[in-house]
């Protein structure tokens, strides 16, 4: 039971026991009733509660006395009241030395709990003079309790400090419960350590402020880890920005020499084109000449079966020659641009494949920067040589246009679709380089390359560069859609 509801009863107690005593002459009821309230009174805080409830019983019992009606002798009547007042006064006594005992049990236990305390633990006036001072006091600050008690705990306090100690006392003197993380105090020997402080309000048994207490903690220890954790993170994050630096230089290196090693491949691709068309493809087509030349003399008719044999590799040889130095580079890509490269390798991989070709190209009505041009015909490039491959697709949509500041680019077929994050595991442990290849070198001409695929649904390429130069005027431009 708590205070409140002893509060409640006992009044209760009162009332219905006076009553009962008021209508009936015996008196008996005394005995039960206001017995029981003072009783009750075992739980309520204050001291002299027993000896008030057994006071105001007695009052009770006399104001009862007189109204009861007759109906027993007066002797009997007053004995039985005589009995009651003094059962009531040694029952209100029996419980004031119970709460007695079990208050100073719990002082006993409080004080062993507070001199086995590693904290300091004291109690000050509202003056600042120390009043009590535990075993943890002395170990932390150096001063016995004789030394302590008596005199201000200003003698804890650094100079420079007091007067946050002033508005600190003031608060809590307002009854307000204060913990200070990063106060600092003064041992016997000089020393500033850093403690944390919890400081409470002591109220007397009436509600008035009489002091405060504090339970002081020593956190030195904590103190200097937390400083060797913040300069071990400062050193971490000043090794950490020299690496993200060195990784920055070598990923710019890196990036670099792949940008490079990508334009010495575009020219040797060039050079070898080149090569083959403008040499080989002249002597070759000498060749041709020279055997046509022979042929049509009178030597020639004696050997006009082999000639044409002959005649008829060279063509096919000539044929070859040309398709792979327009596979290395087609000069339509560096004379005319994308659009008209893209439209060639992608109308003459539908005939030779038999797909279904759809080409869209919007807003591209100039020439774009020369590395975008590159990574995308690259990249169509590998995608169609893959759906060839692969695939077994029907249609293939190829789609390029631009929107904004942005170059897109989109591939999608038919096909049996695959597992992109399979190919990506299998592309990175060396089996095939197509797909990483593609996306290095639109990465490297500043864009983004996405895939999106799986078994049985096709597949579907998207690329999408931003534009450097900004002041290329945009103009509507026409959709061109073509098949083979």
């Amino acid at each position: 039971m708590n205070s409140r509801y002893a509060k409640i009863l006992i009044p209760l107690v009162f009332a219905v026991t006076f009553f009962v005593d008021v209508v009936t002459p015996l008196g008996y009821e005394v005995y039960v009733g206001h017995v029981f309230a003072v009783l009750l009174a075992l739980w309520i805080e204050r001291p002299h509660a027993p000896y008030v409830a057994a006071a105001i019983a007695t009052a009770l019992i006399i104001l009862e006395f007189n109204l009861s009606p007759p109906g027993i002798s007066p002797d009997m009547a007053v004995f039985n009241r005589t009995v009651g007042v003094t059962l009531l006064w040694m029952t209100a006594g029996l419980v004031a030395r119970a709460k007695t005992a079990k208050l100073d049990d719990a002082t006993r236990r409080l004080g062993s709990i507070v001199e086995s305390s590693s904290d300091a633990i004291l109690s000050v006036t509202p003056d600042g003079i120390v009043t009590s001072w535990n075993v943890g006091a002395e170990r932390m600050f150096g001063y016995t309790a004789a030394e302590m008690l008596g005199r201000s705990v200003l003698t804890l306090i650094p100079a420079d400090l007091r007067d946050d100690e002033a508005r600190l006392q003031a608060s809590v003197q307002r009854g307000q419960d204060i913990r200070a993380d990063d106060a600092v105090r003064l041992t016997k020997d000089g020393r500033r350590i850093d403690v944390s402080v919890t400081l409470s309000p002591l109220r007397d048994a009436a509600g008035r402020f009489v002091g405060v207490s504090k339970i002081i903690r020593d956190i030195s220890e904590r103190k200097r880890a937390q400083t060797l954790l913040q300069q071990a993170r400062e050193a971490l994050e000043v090794k950490v920005q020299e690496r993200t630096a060195e990784l920055n230089s070598a990923n710019y290196s890196l990036q670099k020499l792949s940008s490079r090693l990508m334009q010495v491949q575009e020219e040797e691709r060039s050079r070898l084109a080149r090569d083959l068309h403008d040499e080989v493809g002249q002597l070759l087509t000498a060749l041709k000449i020279d055997l046509q030349g022979l042929q049509h003399g009178e030597a020639g008719r004696a050997l006009s079966g082999p000639l044409t044999g002959s005649l008829e590799l060279v063509d096919r040889l000539l044929t070859q020659v040309r398709t792979l130095a327009l596979d290395l580079r087609p000069s339509l890509l560096d004379d005319l641009g994308l659009v008209p490269a893209l439209r060639w390798y992608a109308n003459r991989q539908a005939e030779r494949n038999g797909w279904i070709l759809h080409l869209s190209v919007q807003g591209i009505t100039e020439r774009i920067p020369v590395p975008i041009e590159l990574a995308c015909f690259r990249v169509v490039q590998e995608a169609l040589t893959n759906v060839a491959k692969y695939a077994r697709a029907k249609t293939i949509a190829l789609t390029l246009h631009r929107q904004n500041q942005d170059v897109m680019l989109s591939i999608q077929d038919d096909g049996i679709g695959f597992d992109v994050p399979s190919a990506r595991q299998r592309a990175r442990g060396g089996e095939s380089l197509g797909l990483l290849g593609m996306e290095e070198r639109v990465r490297l001409a500043g864009g983004v390359l996405e895939i999106s695929s799986a078994p049985g649904q096709g597949a579907r390429i998207e690329l999408c560069f931003p534009l450097v130069e900004q002041d290329q005027r945009t103009h509507p431009g026409t959709v061109e859609v073509m098949a083979p």
